[in-house]
C-alpha cells in the first residue's frame, strides 16, 4: 500500500463508539475504523480557525449534542494533539460511569462546529439521518443521486480548501439486506473527480471511515471491499493486512 499506519492495524474487532483498530494514511487521504478521530486528521492538514468549507457524507450526522457543553468544558487546552492524546482525552459524566473519552463517533463533528463555526465558508450533508440536526447555521443538504454532480461541481476551489468526510455506511442499504446500494458506475462518477479535486488543491483533507458494524455495512469484508474500490479510483492502493 502506497501509505503508512499511524495506528497500526490491531485486528478486525468491533468498533463501537470509541475504539479504534486502525488509522492509516496516504498524502491528505485518511482510513480508519471509527470516524471519531476526523477531527485529528483534518487539523493535520488545515488550521481550522481559518476560512474552510466541509462535505459530510455519511449515515449518520454525528452531531449529538446532549453533553455538548460538559464537553466543550472539558476540551485539550491546545489542538497540537498526538493521535493517542487525542483518542485517551477524557472527561468525568458522573460517579457512577467514570470517565469516557471527549471524542466520539458521535460527537466529533458537534465539537468541531461548536469550536470552528465562524471559519466555514461551506457546509454539505448528505446523510440518511434526521434527528440529530447540525449545529450549525447553514447546511446544504445533498441527495444521493445529486452526489455525483457535488462532487465534480459543488466543490467550488473559491469557497475551500475543502474537508470531504465519507463514512462508508452512506452507500449500503439499511434494514434490507446489507450491500451497497449504488452501482460501480455511481462511484466512478463521485470519486474520479474527487481525485482531481485533490491534485488542484481544492481538498486539503479526506477522511474516509469503514464502520465495519454488522448492522451498517454488513461487517469487515464488506466495508473493506469498498474502501479499496473507492480508493483504486483515487488512484491509492489499499487493503488490510489478513490478520
Amino acid at each position: 500500500m502506497n501509505g503508512s499506519w499511524i495506528v497500526p492495524f490491531k485486528g478486525r474487532n468491533y468498533s463501537g463508539t470509541y475504539a479504534l483498530n486502525f488509522l492509516w494514511r496516504s498524502g491528505c487521504v485518511y482510513v480508519m475504523d471509527n470516524h471519531r478521530v476526523a477531527l485529528w486528521c483534518w487539523l493535520q492538514e488545515l488550521k481550522l480557525d481559518r476560512t474552510h468549507s466541509l462535505l459530510h457524507i455519511d449515515l449518520h450526522t454525528e452531531t449529538v449534542q446532549s453533553q455538548i457543553e460538559k464537553l466543550l468544558d472539558n476540551l485539550p487546552a491546545s489542538w497540537d494533539l498526538t493521535i493517542d492524546e487525542y483518542l485517551h482525552h477524557a472527561y468525568e459524566v458522573n460517579k457512577l460511569l467514570g470517565e469516557v473519552p471527549v471524542f466520539g463517533w458521535d460527537n466529533y463533528l458537534s465539537i468541531y462546529f461548536a469550536k470552528f463555526s465562524d471559519a466555514i465558508k461551506r457546509c454539505y450533508f448528505a446523510t440518511h439521518e434526521e434527528r440529530n440536526a447540525p449545529n450549525f447555521h447553514s447546511v446544504y443538504k445533498i441527495d444521493l443521486w445529486n452526489l455525483p454532480n457535488c462532487f465534480s461541481e459543488s466543490l467550488d476551489k473559491n469557497q475551500g480548501p475543502w474537508i470531504v468526510n465519507i463514512d462508508l455506511d452512506y452507500f449500503f442499504w439499511k434494514d434490507w439486506k446489507t450491500d451497497v446500494m449504488v452501482s460501480e458506475a455511481y462511484l466512478s462518477a463521485c470519486f474520479k473527480p474527487l481525485r482531481k479535486k485533490i491534485d488542484d488543491g481544492t481538498v486539503k483533507a479526506l477522511t474516509i471511515s469503514l464502520t465495519p458494524h454488522e448492522e451498517y455495512t454488513g461487517g469487515w469484508e464488506n466495508s473493506e471491499n469498498l474502501a479499496t474500490r473507492i480508493l483504486a479510483y483515487l488512484g491509492i492502493d489499499f487493503h488490510l493486512p489478513e490478520s
